[in-house]
């Protein structure tokens, strides 16, 4: 559940490491993307808001006739790896 704030579908592909997480996290905790009451843009960090993290491994997927292909998506063991450790960030960020 989540009331006012962000949903954040995440994939992560071929090649990706622990090494990029802090940078994801830092652009997006503070990328001014959320209209605040005075109708100016500000960040998640500056809002009273929430974060709902959903790790979703076909936004890595291509078309390839009528069928998906996930040949550039990470191995599932990994993914969830990444996954974590970029949520941990994000909750080590926002305390």
């Amino acid at each position: 559940q989540i009331d006012r704030g962000m949903v954040l579908y995440i994939c992560f592909f071929k090649g990706a490491t622990d090494d990029i997480l802090p940078k994801m996290v830092s652009t997006l905790l503070n990328l001014r993307l959320c209209e605040a009451d005075s109708g100016k843009l500000s960040s998640l960090l500056e809002l009273p808001g929430s974060l709902l993290i959903v790790p979703q491994a076909t936004l890595g997927g291509k078309a390839k006739g009528r069928a998906m292909q996930y040949h550039t998506d990470i191995s599932k063991e990994d993914g969830l790896q990444l996954y974590s450790a970029f949520v941990s960030l994000c909750e080590q960020e926002v305390a």
